[in-house]
């Protein structure tokens, strides 16, 4: 549930599936914790939380 209720703030934040996306990609080729977002969205996030947030986008 916690997935969606993330995307769920996120989507009212104007965040795009595509930004979510870039969240990850960007945390996978830097390593970059929760506190070093790309995106400021996604502050104090953790890694599997935003991949939840994409599993859980479209529902």
């Amino acid at each position: 549930m916690r997935g969606y209720e993330a995307a769920q703030i996120l989507k009212e934040k104007g965040i795009t599936i595509e930004q979510v996306r870039e969240e990850i990609a960007y945390r996978k080729e830097t390593g970059a914790l929760s506190n070093a977002p790309q995106n400021e969205a996604f502050m104090n996030m953790t890694l599997n939380e935003v991949l939840r947030v994409e599993e859980m986008w479209e529902i």
